[in-house]
């Protein structure tokens, strides 16, 4: 029936029929997408029954297209809000991509080429954003940051029955909030940036999609969700190079010594916070993407902390992530997933 009121909404905005109309895959949302064609061009239709998560797509949408950055344009929206057509960006994602090709120079020229649209973009809209528009959060300040980590918590250290001192823990949760909310520099976070999120055209321009999300916070969480996603499996060497890309496209030397001093804390926070997706995802949900992501997850935050000095100052949550990875544990993950 969804699909149906999609043709016909996308047939009765351009007067004609359509020659194609297609039900894309859903991920981890519960928006639907519709591939449409007509005689001219190719569009997407988004049917998404939040209206509140529309409101705030729909105005980052406007936003970004009168600052001419690498986002779809919306052409048509129905009138209660829960349906819009918007600008095809390809056919393919750069996480599609990247599984194609590996570390190819193509990939390395696109993930060059990411780097310097995210950095367009926290740029031009600088004091250009109305936060009170956002969808869940203004600003990632403590009550996502402590969301995120319960959402570790409740879905890997609880489900996987990882033994922890409960106040402990919390007291600890309270310490790194702190340590997120004092990191410069800030702007808009799109907050779900990841390859999965990312088109690539024909003419291999890269377009973001997606952002529903996004906030005031760190600017170098972006940076982090896309160079270390556990499904794009960068080499070290690779990430620490495009890190510098990023930090050197800044001209003042004291926001690149904060954006460097950033990059620990906001990678701790992000494999919490994804891992804690994994979980959610995949070991409640059963979807098959984060099923498969589980263990590329516990390695990221457990080879992370091998080399973060600072995590001494957290041993309760140091002793719950060097569990994941015993046996007992993945014995725990098998069985979950029986």
């Amino acid at each position: 029936m969804t699909s149906e009121k999609a043709k016909i909404f996308f047939e009765k905005h351009f007067g004609e029929k359509s020659t194609e109309f297609i039900t894309l895959a859903q991920s981890g949302s519960a928006r639907v997408n519709f591939l449409a064609k007509n005689q001219n061009n190719s569009y997407i239709i988004t049917y998404n029954e939040n209206i509140s998560e529309n409101e705030s797509f729909l105005y980052f949408s406007e936003v970004f297209s009168d600052l001419n950055l690498n986002t779809p344009k919306i052409f048509r929206i129905s009138e209660d809000r829960k349906m819009y057509i918007q600008e095809y960006l390809g056919s393919k994602t750069l996480s599609e991509v990247i599984a194609e090709e590996g570390l190819s120079e193509n990939v390395k020229s696109l993930v060059k080429q990411t780097l310097e649209k995210l950095f367009q973009l926290q740029t031009k809209t600088q004091d250009k954003i109305d936060f009170t528009k956002t969808f869940e959060y203004e600003s990632y300040d403590e009550l996502p940051v402590m969301h995120d980590l319960y959402y570790f918590k409740n879905f890997v250290a609880d489900v996987l029955e990882i033994e922890y001192h409960k106040s402990t823990l919390l007291k600890e949760f309270k310490k790194i909030i702190t340590l997120i909310e004092n990191l410069e520099q800030k702007g808009l976070m799109i907050r779900d940036f990841q390859a999965r999120n990312m088109m690539v055209n024909e003419k291999n321009e890269v377009s973001f999609i997606d952002y529903q999300s996004a906030m005031k916070g760190s600017l170098m969480y972006d940076v982090i969700s896309f160079l270390f996603q556990a499904k794009a499996n960068f080499p070290e060497d690779f990430k620490s190079e495009m890190l510098e890309f990023y930090v050197q496209q800044f001209d003042n030397k004291e926001i690149q010594t904060q954006l460097r001093s950033s990059i620990k804390p906001i990678q701790l926070m992000r494999f919490l916070q994804v891992l804690g997706a994994y979980g959610f995802r995949g070991l409640i949900q059963r979807k098959e993407h984060f099923i498969a992501s589980i263990d590329k997850g516990i390695e990221n935050i457990t080879n992370f902390i091998k080399d973060w000095e600072e995590i001494k100052n957290y041993p309760e949550l140091e002793k719950v992530i060097q569990q994941l990875s015993l046996d007992k544990t993945k014995l725990k993950i098998k069985e979950i997933l029986k």
